[in-house]
C-alpha cells in the first residue's frame, strides 16, 4: 500500500542531496581547478602517447601555461630568464624557430584575452588574471609603435623573401603586446623592483658563463683578439652579448651612483664590477662606447653639481679635436693611436687585422646607404638584408652577416625613408615616456620637500610624521636612481646600434620591459594624479 507521506518525505531527501552536491560542485567549479583538471587530463595523453622528449617539453609547457593563464603577471617575471637563456631551448616548428621568450608572450597575450570571458563570472575585482589596470600606455607611444609596425608592411610588397620579413615583424609585435599588457600587470613599485632585481640575477648568470668561456676558452677561433676568447654567453656573438650587458649594467651603475639605501647601492656596486668585467671580456668596442655614452648621461641627469665640470670638459675635448683637424697635433702621437683603434689608414680592399672589423662594418654601412639609395620609399623588405646583400656587397666583404652593422642604416635599407620616420618616431616616444616620469618623480620629491619645510617651520609635524615623510623620500629617490638606470639602459641600446643591430635574441621584449617600468614608476609616485595607494 502506497504511503503518500513516506514518498513525499523521499522527494525531500533526494532534493536535499541533489542540492547539496550542485552546491558542492558550484564552490569547487573555479578556474584554478578546472584548468588543473583539464591539463591533468593532457599531461596523461602525454605520457601515455608521446615519445619521451617530446613529452617532457610538452609537459614543461603545459605546466607553464597554467601557470600564467592564472597569474599572467609570471610571464613578465619569466621574460628576463627567457630573453638570454630561452634560446638553447628552441623549437623548430617547420620553418619557424621558437624560443621560449616568444612562448611567453604568446601566453602572456592568451591569458589577457581570457579576462573578457572570465569577467561576468569573477565575484573579486582582484581575482586573476583580472588582477590588473586599465592600460597606461600614453596615447602618443601607442600610436609611435603601431605607425612603426605600419612602416613595415609597407614594405612587404618589394620583400625578397616574405617569411624573413614576417619574422621581423613578429618581433615587434612583441613589443607591443609586452608594453600593452604588461602596463596593465605591473601596478606596483614592488614588482618593479622584483623585475629589476631578476634582471641583475639573469645578467649576473650571462657574466658568470662569460667567465667560464674566457677560462676554458670555450669558442670558435674567429673570436679570439689578441690572444684572448672573446666571450659571447648565449648569444653565438661577442656585440650582442655586449649589448645585453650593457642593458643591465647601466641600471646598476645608476643606482650605485644615485641611490639613497645603503644595500642597495654596495648590492649594485658589486653587480656592476661583475658585470663590467664580463663586458671587458667581450671586448665590443660598440659596447665600450655605449657605456661611456650611458656614464656621461647618468652623470649629467642624476649628478647635476658636476655639469659644470663637465661642461669644462667637453670643452677641452671640442679645442682638442680642432686641434688635431686643423693638423697642429703632430702625427707621430695621433696616427698609432688611431691605427691600434681602427680609425685611419681602412682599406676595403686589403684590411689589416687592426682594422679589419671597422672596415667590415664600413664597407656594409656602404652595402645599406646603396641599398637605400636604390629603394628609397619602401626599401628591399623588412628583415632582407642579407638576402638582398649580395647585389650591394664591397670588395671582398662578401659574407652579409645578417645585418648592416647599423641598426638605423639597416632600417632604412630594409623599409626605406619610412620605416627610418617610423624608428625615429618611436623612440622619440620612448623617451618621452622616460622624461616625463622622471620630471614626474622630481617634483614629487619638491612637493614633499616643501610640505615637510613648511611642517618644521610651523612646528606641526610630528616625530612620526616626520620620519614617516623622510622614508617615503628615500623611496622616492631610489626610484629617481631606478629611472635615470632604464632611461641609461635604452640610450645603451639605442647607442650601441649604431655600430651594431642589438634588437636579437628576444631583446626587443627586454627593451619594451624597460619601457613597462618607466611608465608605470613614473605614474605610481604619489601626487601623479591617483592617490599613491600602490606606492608601498
Amino acid at each position: 500500500m502506497r504511503n503518500p507521506a513516506a514518498s513525499s518525505l523521499a522527494q525531500a531527501y533526494h532534493s536535499s542531496l541533489l542540492a547539496r552536491a550542485s552546491a558542492i560542485i558550484r564552490m569547487h567549479t573555479t578556474m584554478a581547478n578546472l584548468v588543473g583538471l583539464a591539463g591533468g587530463f593532457v599531461a596523461i595523453f602525454c605520457l601515455l602517447a608521446l615519445p619521451a622528449q617530446l613529452s617532457i617539453h610538452v609537459l614543461l609547457y603545459l605546466v607553464l601555461t597554467i601557470w600564467i593563464i592564472l597569474r599572467p603577471r609570471i610571464a613578465l617575471y619569466l621574460l628576463p630568464i627567457a630573453i638570454p637563456w630561452g634560446s638553447l631551448d628552441t623549437l623548430h616548428l617547420g620553418e619557424i624557430n621558437v624560443d621560449s621568450a616568444d612562448i611567453l608572450v604568446f601566453l602572456l597575450a592568451v591569458s589577457w584575452l581570457m579576462r573578457f570571458a572570465l569577467r561576468p563570472f569573477s565575484t573579486q575585482r582582484r581575482t586573476a588574471p583580472l588582477d590588473r589596470d586599465s592600460s597606461a600606455v600614453p596615447h602618443y607611444l601607442t600610436f609611435a609603435i603601431l605607425a612603426y609596425i605600419f612602416t613595415m608592411l609597407l614594405s612587404l610588397p618589394g620583400s625578397f623573401g616574405l617569411k624573413l620579413s614576417l619574422k621581423e615583424i613578429s618581433k615587434w609585435l612583441e613589443l607591443l603586446i609586452v608594453v600593452f599588457i604588461g602596463s596593465q600587470y605591473i601596478r606596483t613599485r614592488r614588482q618593479i623592483w622584483t623585475l629589476s632585481v631578476l634582471m641583475c640575477l639573469v645578467a649576473l648568470s650571462q657574466a658568470l658563463l662569460g667567465y667560464l668561456q674566457a677560462l676554458l676558452e670555450l669558442g670558435p677561433q674567429s673570436f679570439i683578439r689578441n690572444s684572448v676568447l672573446r666571450v659571447y654567453g648565449t648569444f653565438d656573438q661577442p656585440n650582442p652579448y655586449a649589448g645585453y650587458i650593457n642593458m643591465t649594467l647601466s641600471i646598476t651603475i645608476a643606482l650605485t651612483l644615485l641611490s639613497k639605501s645603503a644595500i642597495i647601492r654596495l648590492l649594485a656596486g658589486i653587480t656592476s664590477i661583475l658585470l663590467g668585467v664580463a663586458l671587458l671580456l667581450s671586448q665590443s668596442r660598440g659596447g665600450d662606447t655605449a657605456l661611456a655614452a650611458t656614464l656621461l648621461f647618468i652623470v649629467l641627469l642624476g649628478m647635476p653639481y658636476l655639469r659644470t665640470a663637465l661642461r669644462v670638459a667637453a670643452l677641452a675635448t671640442l679645442v682638442l679635436v680642432a686641434t688635431y683637424l686643423g693638423g697642429l697635433l703632430p702625427a707621430t702621437l695621433t696616427d698609432p693611436i688611431l691605427q691600434k683603434l681602427g680609425l685611419a689608414g681602412i682599406s676595403l680592399v686589403i684590411p689589416t687585422p687592426d682594422d679589419f672589423a671597422t672596415a667590415e662594418r664600413l664597407a656594409h654601412w656602404i652595402a645599406g646607404v646603396r641599398m637605400f639609395l636604390n629603394h628609397p620609399l619602401f626599401g628591399v623588405g623588412i628583415g632582407n638584408y642579407a638576402t638582398a646583400y649580395s647585389k650591394y656587397f664591397v670588395t671582398i666583404f662578401i659574407n652579409p652577416l645578417g645585418h648592416a652593422h647599423n641598426y638605423y642604416i639597416n632600417i632604412a635599407a630594409e623599409a626605406g625613408i619610412f620605416g627610418l620616420a617610423g624608428l625615429l618616431t618611436f623612440l622619440t616616444a620612448v623617451f618621452i615616456v622616460g622624461v616625463r616620469a622622471s620630471i614626474n618623480i622630481n617634483d614629487t620629491i619638491k612637493n614633499i620637500q616643501a610640505h615637510l619645510t613648511t611642517q618644521v617651520q610651523q612646528a606641526t609635524v610630528t616625530p612620526y610624521g616626520k620620519r614617516d615623510t623622510l622614508g617615503r623620500l628615500r623611496t622616492l629617490s631610489n626610484d629617481r636612481a631606478l629611472v635615470v638606470g632604464l632611461l641609461a639602459s635604452l640610450l645603451s641600446v639605442c647607442v650601441h646600434n649604431l655600430v651594431d643591430n642589438v634588437f636579437v635574441h628576444s631583446m626587443t621584449s627586454l627593451f619594451a620591459l624597460l619601457i613597462v617600468m618607466l611608465m608605470r614608476l613614473g605614474a605610481l609616485a604619489p601626487g601623479a594624479g591617483n592617490n599613491g595607494g600602490r606606492f608601498e
